[in-house]
């Protein structure tokens, strides 16, 4: 399997960012609805939650690289142009929310007098001074990003198995890492 992309399939590189990004988030939903448990905190979880949200920055940044070099491949043929701009417009939301999920947990942790690290390698920069309104506004932001990812996986689930059941093309297939 080829690293690059083709016209007709994702490469390695865009398949293990892809099914890597899935399950990094698949651990950050579980880590981050456990916050308001004391023993998770406890447990000192928390801060595995602010450094992976960190380390999703730093690999959307990697990501926006690789896709920047390397073509993305073709839509089926007889995909309509609202079904094709949905489905691109749904992959910049999906771009925006994981840059903008991080960028908003690092306000909360700031705004409330705490300093972010990357697994205490360094501290994120302060983007913000401790002020409560400003961790109250980025923690509900952090929320409806949350929400509004999540709702966002479950439309891109539901069409990859559309176009895999229903109109039988290789949509989810050019994705799956086999």
């Amino acid at each position: 399997m080829s690293s690059q992309n083709t016209n007709n399939s994702y490469g390695w590189v865009a398949k293990t960012f892809h099914w890597g990004m899935f399950l990094i988030i698949v651990g950050q939903f579980w880590l981050g609805g456990n916050f308001k448990e004391e023993a998770y905190r406890e447990l000192g979880l928390s801060g595995y939650h602010f450094s992976i949200g960190i380390m999703i920055l730093f690999l959307m940044l990697l990501r926006f690289g690789w896709r920047a070099k390397n073509p993305v491949p073709e839509l089926p043929e007889g995909t309509g142009k609202l079904q094709a701009l949905g489905a691109h417009g749904l992959h910049i939301l999906f771009y925006v929310l994981l840059i903008a999920l991080p960028i908003s947990g690092i306000m909360i942790v700031q705004a409330k007098g705490g300093s972010p690290s990357l697994f205490g390698l360094f501290n994120f920069p302060t983007l913000v001074d401790k002020v409560d309104s400003t961790a109250e506004l980025a923690a509900t932001l952090h929320g409806v990003f949350a929400k509004v990812t999540v709702l966002s996986v479950v439309i891109h689930i539901v069409m990859a198995l559309y176009h895999h059941y229903g109109k039988k093309d290789n949509v989810l297939r050019r994705m799956l890492p086999w």
